[in-house]
């Protein structure tokens, strides 16, 4: 033991001589603190977007620090603004030490959901705030963040203590396995909160009578939400709101139903709006009533498929409103999703999600009639389509697109399923297997004049006939149609690169290749 503590001495006497030398202790004290700060993102610990996984990282890095040397440790230990994130997961004698450390710094306290537990292992029994060391300082909290509906008879007490600063509120309610609240969280949240910003509601909502509605900037509703008039009450008091996000998967319409009386929901400052509902019958009391400036950059995201023209119409007014006397965004894109089938249709900074129907459903009318309501909201203008991981069912569903105003088609990593496309754009028909064409039939994307390939495996023969198997339509009915073919990171089968590039030319089509592979040629 006694060689041990000579030991110890030496090395904690070499290591001061050490740090002397280092170049940290010949710098002015701000300029260390600005770069500890950066090192620590401290700036951004109040930040109410901040993933609480990377406020949990600060804490480490901040303990990963202080094991460099005598001096940093030191150094970090006498900066009050290195210990402003407190963990309540914190044992209490360490909870203790931070908060003093802490002196007067703005709080962002916070707790953590542990991961599931195994069966038979006892929970956590939180501690009662008056427990905790926090009770006289409550006046300093700016933050507060909790995923953690263990601790949430700990935040009851919040409605004894008096938070004058508080900006943001995150905060996790119980729920059950039939998304049931088992917390009325609202109703023991306290109405003076004078500063407080920004509201996480994860499973609640607040009361629509709260004065702090008022001065809210952002608002996010995490599931369970339902979507109800207490819901519309809150928003028609949030008037200075600037980003709204909820996440709707329920309802509560049954008990009371806006009436035609109800008031629109303004929102001028509104700049950003994320929307996710499931039933999409129940969200036309929802949008109806909201009006929004045409500057925010929203994103509407719903389950299933729209499934009645009244619910097609008021979703493109929703996303795309008429008559505000600004120029519509032009280049829309339409993203046929690889999984689940769903589709995103984006102009400029709005952007709406649906699902496209089961290949066995019948209402495959209000999946076109709804893209073509978007499409005459901006009057028709040139439509991208994009296709990644191609599936059979996703050439069905770009054939319904087929007498859409489409000029362009992107598809990326199609594997076997490059046929299909080709098949849904016109490769091979039903009717005219030969290549033969009736006068006055119409092909199918009449108004495509470019298409794009991405690292795939491509015959020219495909190539060939899906170019040439309608030029004797176009030629004999004075038409256009495809002028460009891009292919960039592909396989390449067939004859000699350039002849078919030649074979295009002939007949009005540019062949582009960029980082292609051909087994005869090699990379290009």
């Amino acid at each position: 033991m006694v060689e041990i503590a000579i030991c110890e001495a030496i090395e904690v006497i070499i290591r001061r001589r050490r740090n002397k030398r280092l170049a940290h202790g010949r710098l002015p004290a701000d300029i260390i603190h600005y770069v500890f700060s950066l090192a620590l993102d401290l700036d951004r610990i109040h930040e109410p977007d901040l993933p609480l996984e990377v406020l949990e990282d600060h804490r480490k890095q901040l303990f990963g620090m202080r094991c460099v040397s005598a001096e940093w440790n030191e150094f970090l230990v006498s900066g009050p603004r290195y210990w402003h994130a407190v963990n309540l997961r914190t044992p209490p004698d360490i909870l203790k030490t931070n908060l003093q450390r802490a002196e007067e710094a703005p709080l962002c306290i916070y707790s953590i959901g542990r991961k599931k537990r195994r069966r038979g292992t006892p929970g956590t029994t939180p501690p009662l705030l008056d427990e905790l060391p926090l009770l006289a300082l409550m006046g300093q909290v700016r933050t507060i963040r909790s995923n953690d509906s263990e601790f949430l008879p700990l935040w009851k007490g919040l409605r004894q203590c008096h938070m004058p600063n508080l900006e943001t509120l995150d905060l996790t309610a119980f729920v059950d396995r039939r998304d049931f609240l088992d917390e009325p969280v609202a109703e023991w949240l306290w109405d003076a909160l004078p500063m407080v910003r920004h509201v996480v509601a994860r499973g609640w909502q607040p009361l629509s009578s709260v004065a702090w509605l008022g001065n809210l900037r952002s608002l996010v509703l995490c599931r369970p939400t339902r979507l109800d008039m207490n819901l519309l009450r809150i928003l028609s008091q949030c008037n200075n709101l600037s980003s709204l996000c909820a996440d709707v998967d329920g309802t509560g319409w049954d008990n009371e139903e806006p009436s035609d009386s109800f008031p629109n929901i303004s929102l001028p400052n509104l700049r950003k709006l994320e929307l996710h509902f499931d039933i999409i019958q129940d969200i036309r009391h929802f949008v109806r009533r909201l009006d929004i400036p045409q500057s925010v950059r929203g994103s509407l995201d719903i389950t299933f498929a729209p499934q009645s023209e009244e619910a097609v119409e008021d979703l493109g007014h929703f996303i795309f409103p008429k008559g505000t006397g600004s120029k519509p965004p032009t280049n829309p894109v339409l993203h046929i999703l690889s999984s689940a089938g769903r589709v995103t249709y984006t102009a400029g900074t709005r952007s709406i999600r649906f699902s496209v129907p089961n290949l066995a459903e019948e209402p495959w009318d209000l999946f076109e009639n709804m893209v073509v309501v978007l499409q005459n909201r901006l009057n028709n203008p040139p439509l991208t389509v994009q296709i990644d991981s191609t599936e059979s069912e996703q050439g069905v569903t770009l054939h319904r697109l087929a007498n859409l105003n489409v000029q362009r088609i992107e598809a990326r990593r199609l594997s076997g399923y490059l046929s299909c496309i080709f098949a849904a754009i016109g490769s091979r028909h039903e009717r005219f297997p030969s290549g033969t064409v009736e006068d006055g039939h119409n092909w199918p994307f009449e108004s495509l004049r470019e298409l794009m390939l991405e690292r795939t495996d491509v015959s020219f023969s495909q190539i060939a006939r899906l170019v040439g198997i309608r030029h004797r339509y176009l030629r004999t009915n004075s038409k256009e149609w495809l002028k460009r073919i891009t292919l960039v990171d592909c396989n390449l089968r067939g004859v000699s690169l350039s002849k078919t590039i030649q074979q295009l030319a002939d007949i009005g089509v540019t062949l582009v290749t960029e980082g292609c592979r051909h087994p005869l040629t090699g990379q290009n």
